[in-house]
């Protein structure tokens, strides 16, 4: 069992930390603010720190003119230091200077200096609101720390993050104006001034689809890291711009339209596959209070629609697995979301639903199986989004069954398939959606529903040591079965075909019982 380290009690810091509540005279405070926001000798972490201590352990009244601003002037130091995410971006190519490799220990070091700062700013907050003139800089800073993913976010610093926000924001709602202006700050001065050199050529200024759009290599180039700070020195502020999409609704969207749209078409537009991931979960985020009115009056919906069908092709090998599947796995889903997104009424003509529906199925689904369909977490992932569309699509989804029935059975038929349960059991999961929703058209495939599903069947029952997993698969197939026997037991043809089946093998009077 490890050891608790015992503090350095002579350590000035320790002593600062473990000293009773003193109240600081009017002209300490403001000496020690100036002491730790302009002296360069000190590490940056330990003059947080000591800030913190000396807060944690001071009865400060705010009410001194002296002391309210030097309150402002450590709150706007702190904001500052614990903003810059520099440390965290990924290296230009051809940089002119070698960016340091970031060690481990160096994530953790910074990681704690953030967190330290956050509570600095907990405390001031606690002593004195933020003026109304820096809400905008501190919902930023506070913004940047909610997303545990990021590597400079620890959950210490997410649940400060969180907290802090909340409070304030309950005050800044308080006055709706007062909100709707914050956002707008945040996006003109925050988010704006990052992106302004990356915009995408497809949009005009106004946010909406170019008539005639400059050619593709008036791109911005990685190459020229200039462009893109918010890739290259600023990484934060992709999470918040995230959490700006998460406080939107949908008339505060039409209203900041030019300058939600070209930040998130930018992330969507570049070539990592990471930030394409962001900028597909950025996009739903949108899409959940975006009106379809508006997608449709802006021609974005057909932007985004080209901008993502691309990236179904990005497949092994020329995508590294661990790559594709994430980004499929994003981009399948939002081009869901963005296709009933723009189902403008429930009245709306089904085609318009289902024509780009089918885009996806035959661009994405076959072309992926064709090109990729021995890797089988692909395969697995196909078949899953395939299940998806198909109950998106419900019984317009008949057509593509010529196309389907034939992946399914060799996949559920292949002489290794128990060697991956995953990939059976989702391939039954498609064949029940495909029951359901087209079940007209049942009888005239039953071959090839029959074929796959007994064959695979029958090989689970062979196994001399069946895993958990097959078990689940096999007991899928026989509920699957069971509910094709019931739709199919009206025509006589199909009882003697039936009949033929579990004389063949005495095993399949179980599951092919009528």
């Amino acid at each position: 069992m490890t050891s608790t380290p015992t503090p350095d009690l002579e350590s000035p810091l320790e002593q600062t930390r473990l000293a009773k509540p003193a109240v600081l005279g009017p002209q300490d405070f403001p000496k020690i603010v100036k002491k730790l926001t302009e002296t360069e000798e000190q590490p940056l972490g330990e003059r947080l720190l000591e800030a913190e201590a000396y807060l944690s352990n001071s009865l400060l009244d705010p009410s001194i003119p002296e002391n309210h601003v030097a309150a402002n002037q450590l709150q706007d130091w702190t904001i500052k230091a614990i903003s810059s995410t520099d440390e965290f971006a990924i290296e230009a190519p051809y940089a002119a200077e070698a960016k340091p490799v970031i060690s481990s220990d160096d994530v953790g070091r910074l990681c704690s200096m953030k967190a330290t700062g956050l509570q600095l700013l907990s405390l001031l907050q606690n002593l004195q609101p933020t003026r109304p003139d820096n809400s905008a800089a501190f919902v930023a800073c506070l913004a940047s720390f909610t997303d545990l993913e990021d590597p400079w976010t620890n959950e210490n610093a997410f649940v400060l993050a969180q907290s802090m926000l909340s409070s304030h924001l309950q005050r800044v709602k308080g006055n709706p104006n007062q909100f709707d202006d914050l956002i707008t700050d945040l996006l003109l001065h925050h988010v704006k001034p990052l992106f302004i050199k990356s915009k995408s050529p497809v949009l005009t200024d106004q946010g909406r689809k170019a008539i005639a759009p400059l050619p593709g290599n008036a791109l911005p180039s990685d190459f020229e890291s200039g462009n893109k700070p918010w890739k290259f020195q600023s990484p934060h502020i992709i999470t918040i711009f995230r959490w700006i999409l998460c406080q939107l609704d949908s008339i505060m969207v039409e209203k900041h339209w030019p300058l939600v749209i070209p930040p998130l078409l930018t992330i969507l537009d570049d070539v990592s596959t990471t930030l394409k991931i962001r900028g597909c979960r950025l996009l739903r985020i949108l899409l959940k209070v975006v009106p379809a009115s508006l997608l449709e009056r802006s021609g974005l919906g057909e932007v985004f629609h080209d901008t993502l069908m691309p990236y179904l092709l990005y497949l092994p090998t020329l995508t590294p697995e661990e790559e594709s599947i994430p980004l499929l796995n994003a981009t399948y889903d939002t081009l869901l979301s963005l296709t009933l997104a723009r189902q403008t009424t429930p009245d709306t003509n089904p085609l318009k639903v289902t024509k780009p529906l089918d885009a996806i199925f035959r661009y994405g689904i076959l072309k992926g199986h064709a090109h990729a369909g021995e890797k089988v977490r692909i395969a697995e992932l196909l078949i899953k989004k395939s299940t998806d569309l198909v109950n998106a699509m419900g019984i317009h989804s008949v057509k593509h069954l010529k196309d389907l029935l034939p992946i399914i059975s060799a996949t559920l038929t292949a002489p290794f398939a128990t060697a991956y349960p995953p990939l059976l059991d989702a391939s039954v999961q498609l064949l029940r959606a495909i029951i359901v929703n087209g079940w007209p058209r049942l009888a005239f495939h039953r071959a090839e529903v029959l074929e796959g599903l007994i064959i695979c069947w029958c090989r689970i029952e062979e196994e001399d040591k069946p895993t958990t997993a097959l078990l689940a698969v096999r007991e899928h197939i026989e509920d699957v079965l069971r509910a094709v026997v019931q739709l199919l037991r009206g025509d006589d043809q199909i009882k003697r075909e039936l009949q033929m089946l579990r004389d063949c093998d005495s095993r399949l009077e179980r599951i092919l019982k009528v």
